[in-house]
């Protein structure tokens, strides 16, 4: 199954590492993570410019995303047992 990331984007649910929430007052996830490893990423704008809210990162891909992490972890595990 896929997961849908915003505007044209979808990625394949098997090669998701994590799902980052980007929106949250406490989250440092934005400064120590997407910044400092961004280089080591392809990062694309999954967005459609209506801002950050959720990473999502593969194996070689950081996806910002407009949609709710939350919105996307459910949607991922409601998905997971079919791909069991």
């Amino acid at each position: 199954m896929y997961l849908h990331l915003g505007v044209d984007y979808m990625v394949k649910n098997s090669e998701i590492i994590a799902i980052f929430n980007l929106n949250h007052p406490q989250s440092v996830v934005y400064d120590d993570f997407v910044k400092k490893y961004g280089s080591r990423y392809k990062v694309v704008d999954a967005s459609g410019g209506e801002g950050y809210y959720s990473c999502v990162l593969t194996n070689d891909t950081m996806y910002l995303s407009s949609i709710s992490s939350v919105t996307l972890k459910q949607v991922f595990w409601t998905a997971l047992p079919i791909l069991i």
